[in-house]
């Protein structure tokens, strides 16, 4: 019931690269959403068309970069090579890449990303989710600067009349690599293959918003955008590959449970209010509790 196996450097990269595969996917459906089809359409540039696997090449560099630095500092023992996957961060890069909007400036993403990972290396001590912190953190210094929307050139230049299908095989917006509903069930089936991944905290956190977010577009006659609220954003993603993170979810089977509902209903609530930041507010939310939640789980165990 605790988290000593990712302290063997073994099982810690492989859980990141089995994590990466799952990943593949949805990455080549973000290159082609958010750079071939553009390309193809002549909205963007060759350059332009490259930017999704840019960010997802920074992320995975950056992470590998933190890794080294802190590596050099505090272990030094270690080998270059046995320090650039001695941490998720790598993995970490990459999620944040596949979170953010296509129209994130390279020079932001870069520079942010590399700030909260190599910090969070030295004083997060599993606390929080720092790729939604990482996350949030792009989304709103986006805002203020230059203003933040998920949807790439082709989508604000168009009217799109969405159908269910359409979320299915990635026509809503979200992230880089968010968007694709299919491949983010393919991917999860993957996933569930790790045998320390914790498939409960997807199901329960997408039940949990989901409900509530029927429920809320029932009441007040919006059932039009339920499957909208409900794909658009990149929330399904985030639920499985952001708020999983081994080190700042909880990993007692009914704290796993309190957890997801927590960010289920922590994510609806945001959604009501801006919902960009809802999916990564509700995880951060979540992981700031996360301990407390398996502290209060044993508690109760020990006292039956």
């Amino acid at each position: 019931m605790n988290n000593v196996y990712i302290r063997s450097k073994d099982n810690l990269k492989n859980i990141m690269f089995k994590t990466i595969l799952a990943l593949i996917p949805l990455i080549l459906a973000g290159f082609y959403k958010n750079g071939i089809k553009l390309y193809i359409n002549d909205y963007v540039s060759f350059y332009a068309m490259l930017k999704p696997l840019i960010f997802d090449l920074l992320g995975f560099i950056i992470g590998i970069i933190v890794n080294i630095i802190y590596s050099s500092i505090i272990k030094k023992d270690l080998s270059i090579k046995e320090s650039c996957f001695s941490s998720f961060h790598p993995l970490y890069g990459i999620l944040i890449a596949s979170i953010i909007s296509i129209n994130t400036r390279i020079w932001l993403f870069s520079l942010v990303t590399f700030i909260f990972l190599l910090i969070s290396k030295f004083i997060n001590k599993n606390n929080i989710n720092i790729i939604a912190l990482t996350s949030l953190s792009l989304i709103f210094i986006t805002k203020f600067i230059y203003g933040f929307t998920f949807l790439n050139v082709y989508e604000q230049s168009n009217t799109l009349n969405l159908v269910a299908l359409d979320y299915l095989i990635g026509r809503g917006s979200g992230g880089i690599n968010t968007s694709h509903v299919l491949l983010l069930a393919f991917s999860l089936i993957i996933l569930c293959n790790i045998r320390t991944f914790k498939k409960e905290i997807p199901i329960y956190s997408s039940a949990t918003y989901s409900l509530c977010m029927i429920v809320y577009c029932t009441l007040t006659n919006q059932i039009g955008f339920i499957l909208d609220n409900i794909f658009a954003n990149g929330i399904l993603f985030s639920f499985v590959f952001v708020a999983t993170d081994s080190l700042s979810s909880s990993y007692t089977n009914k704290g796993k449970i309190i957890y997801s509902i927590i960010i289920g209903i922590a994510t609806f609530g945001l959604f009501l209010v801006y919902p960009p930041l809802s999916a990564m507010g509700g995880i951060l939310i979540a992981s700031i509790c996360h301990k407390t939640i398996d502290n209060l789980v044993l508690k109760n165990m020990a006292k039956k």
